[in-house]
């Protein structure tokens, strides 16, 4: 197995500060691919594991964005093949109907901020999934029949697994920088909605030692259980 951990982007300037350190930390190299700029994806036998994250599409508009169906198909391979897969928010989704499962338009409405996650019942994950994260999304995943569901908040799932897969659908891995960002990208969203923008980043900015902190549970906890083990094999 190879140390290059492939993290699939869907907009310029995806926060990927965090992610980086923590995989160089580890030994493993990074690589970037952007289907939604028109770069093809890589081979899988390159990869030691795959990160699917965040973005302003909806997962189930494969027709105006062709790219995403590409993306399923990858991941569902990669899947197949045991690779690692993390999905995050967009990722997430992404990652549920390659597998099989759906996405749907939240019935709760939009889940914007520092949302707090805790584990759903029979939750077996060694990970520690429980916390405060900051949350960004208004479509919500339907995991694919046969996944564990790991983690909830008061208005949606928000984490599960499914053989080398693992789905959240919070954010582990966003600094302010990032959040500023995202927020930028999600401007026509968060007016219709009423979000106060300043608020939001001022509370990133105070929360971001504990938001590392978090990053450093779940993503850093993903890379040590489900990359670093010696054969590949679904998250214990």
């Amino acid at each position: 197995m190879t140390g290059t951990v492939l993290m699939v982007t869907h907009f310029e300037g995806t926060d990927l500060k965090w992610i980086h350190k923590l995989v160089h930390a580890r030994g493993l190299q990074s690589q970037l691919a952007q289907p939604f700029a028109g770069e093809e994806l890589p081979e899988l036998g390159s990869l030691a594991a795959v990160i699917c994250l965040g973005g302003p599409q909806s997962a189930y508009d494969g027709e105006r964005h062709p790219f995403l169906v590409e993306e399923q198909n990858f991941l569902a391979r990669a899947v197949e093949q045991q690779v690692p897969v993390l999905g995050i928010c967009l990722g997430s989704q992404i990652l549920s109907l390659a597998l099989g499962g759906a996405v749907v338009h939240g019935s709760q409405g939009l889940e914007c901020g520092l949302i707090d996650v805790r584990l759903a019942p029979g939750n077996h994950s060694i990970l520690e999934l429980e916390g405060q994260f900051f949350s960004f999304h208004s479509d919500s995943f339907v995991p694919p029949i046969g996944a564990e569901l790991l983690a909830v908040s008061n208005r949606y799932p928000q984490a599960w697994r499914f053989g080398s897969a693992l789905a959240v659908q919070f954010h582990p891995e966003i600094s302010p920088i990032g959040i500023q960002a995202l927020l930028s990208v999600e401007a026509t969203k968060l007016g219709a909605h009423g979000i106060d923008v300043t608020e939001l980043l001022s509370a990133a900015v105070r929360d971001e030692g504990h938001a590392w902190t978090g990053a450093q549970r779940v993503v850093g906890g993903w890379l040590d259980t489900a990359v670093l083990a010696t054969e590949r094999q679904p998250i214990p």
